[in-house]
C-alpha cells in the first residue's frame, strides 16, 4: 500500500550529515573561513521547513540559530520564502538564499578570531522610479 510506504518514509531516521540535494553545489569561496567551528556548523545537515516566511525573517529560523545576522544593506524587496527539505546543510541554505535573492554574506570576526556574526548586504541595484 502506498500509505505504508509514506509512513515508512516519515518514521525513518533523518539522514546524518548528507545533504538532501547532492547537486546543490555551493561555491568553495561561499562563507569561506579557516575557523573550524563555523565550518562544522555550516556543513551540518538540518531539517529546514520554512513556509511562507518573509526573506529577512528567515534568518530567525531555528535551523539558523547559533549565529547572529547583521543586515548592512537590506534588499529592496522582502519576498515570501518557502523551503521544505529533510536535510540541507546550513551552508546550502544560506547559499540558496544568497544566490536566489542577490545577497552577499560575509563572516565578521571578533577580537579573539571567533565569528561574531554574518553580515548581509543586498547586491540588488535600486532602480530609480521613472518620472512622468
Amino acid at each position: 500500500m502506498t500509505s505504508c510506504e509514506t509512513y515508512d518514509r516519515i518514521t525513518e531516521p533523518q539522514p546524518r550529515g548528507h545533504a538532501e540535494d547532492a547537486n546543490a553545489v555551493v561555491p568553495q569561496d561561499f562563507l569561506f573561513t579557516r575557523y573550524t567551528p563555523l565550518n562544522t556548523w555550516l556543513d551540518e545537515a538540518v531539517r529546514v521547513q520554512i513556509l511562507d516566511v518573509p526573506l529577512m525573517d528567515v534568518f530567525r529560523h531555528p535551523a539558523l540559530h547559533g549565529l547572529q545576522y547583521v543586515v548592512i544593506k537590506a534588499p529592496p524587496q522582502n519576498p515570501i520564502i518557502t523551503i521544505d527539505k529533510l536535510a540541507l546543510t546550513r551552508r546550502q541554505l544560506l547559499w540558496a538564499l544568497s544566490h536566489d535573492h542577490q545577497l552577499h554574506m560575509t563572516p565578521s570576526y571578533g577580537r579573539r578570531g571567533e565569528v561574531s556574526h554574518i553580515e548581509i548586504r543586498s547586491r540588488s541595484v535600486d532602480l530609480p522610479e521613472s518620472g512622468q
